[in-house]
């Protein structure tokens, strides 16, 4: 089951109070890990923007911090994911309490997108792109000239001119032998064009250089989200907690029913407790770090 509860009763009422202050802390305390601060950035067309941008390692730093902090708790480490450019890092805890498991989920979801560093050099490659665009295409107009008086020569050759354009096309899907030698041909003409390959070898050069000069600028709202937003793609940050009932010891099986009116307050309060201790922790994080 997954916190907040909607049961009424002590101990759903109870660990729901315990999870807001949890929530609380935790926004308090990694707010200043999303401050965003301002970053020269150039886009395609040369023009410089000013992009409001955080800087994520420091979110991975407030969550190893966390980890050491609360070591009674199993944790999966740091991880991160991304679907184009929506990004998370979270880390997950388990702790097992009597016949049941605590699961919980801290973690942010943002959005990085590619600027180019402002440089000069930026547009210099793009001039010499277009420049190298231009020849590349003059290059290539005559070398398909070439290309294709050879074919023409060649199919004269075997008497093939006079087909129509669709009975060749049948001719060459069956004659493996005469589609490979045109091939041939045809390629053997690009030798004779070596600044076509050099102007390809450039571009490749410089579009290499060009992705050196990126950069990824990122942002997210401080706010909290809960797992339905999170995974609508919605910026935030997040945090939830299940518990389960462990049905088999030896295999961990678990079943995420729970009849919450029947779970005793003295357990009841030692799991708030274990609540409170993380939100301490996360306080007490929060304010190491700033």
């Amino acid at each position: 089951m997954r916190l907040p509860f909607k049961e009424d009763d002590y101990f759903a009422n109870e660990l729901n109070r315990a999870f807001g202050i949890v929530k609380d802390a935790y926004l308090s305390s990694i707010r200043p890990q999303l401050e965003a601060r301002k970053i020269g950035a150039m886009l395609g067309d040369g023009s410089v923007i000013q992009v409001d941008s955080f800087e994520p390692q420091k979110v991975s730093e407030f969550y190893q911090q966390l980890i050491f902090s609360i070591k009674s708790w199993v944790t999966t480490g740091i991880s991160r994911s991304k679907t184009e450019d929506l990004h998370r890092i979270y880390c997950q805890f388990a702790k097992q309490v009597g016949k049941y498991k605590l699961l919980g989920y801290f973690g942010i979801q943002y959005h990085a997108f590619p600027y180019y560093r402002v440089d000069k050099r930026v547009i210099e490659i793009q001039r010499e792109l277009a420049r190298l665009a231009d020849e590349a295409e003059h290059a290539f107009i005559s070398m398909a000239a070439t290309g294709n008086s050879i074919i023409q020569k060649e199919l004269k050759s075997i008497g093939l001119t006079e087909m129509g354009f669709q009975e060749l096309l049948e001719k060459l899907f069956e004659d493996q032998a005469l589609t490979a030698d045109l091939q041939g041909k045809v390629s053997a003409v690009e030798r004779d064009f070596p600044e076509f390959q050099e102007m390809n070898n450039k571009k490749e050069q410089m579009l290499a250089e060009l992705n050196g000069l990126l950069m990824e600028l990122c942002q997210v709202s401080p706010v909290l989200i809960d797992h339905n937003k999170l995974m609508q793609g919605e910026e935030g940050v997040t945090t939830f907690f299940d518990i389960e009932r462990v049905k088999n010891q030896k295999t961990n099986e678990t079943d995420s029913y729970i009849n919450t009116r029947r779970i005793s307050k003295e357990f009841t309060n030692q799991v708030v407790g274990m609540f409170i201790e993380v939100a301490e922790s996360l306080q007490a994080v929060g304010n190491r770090i700033k």
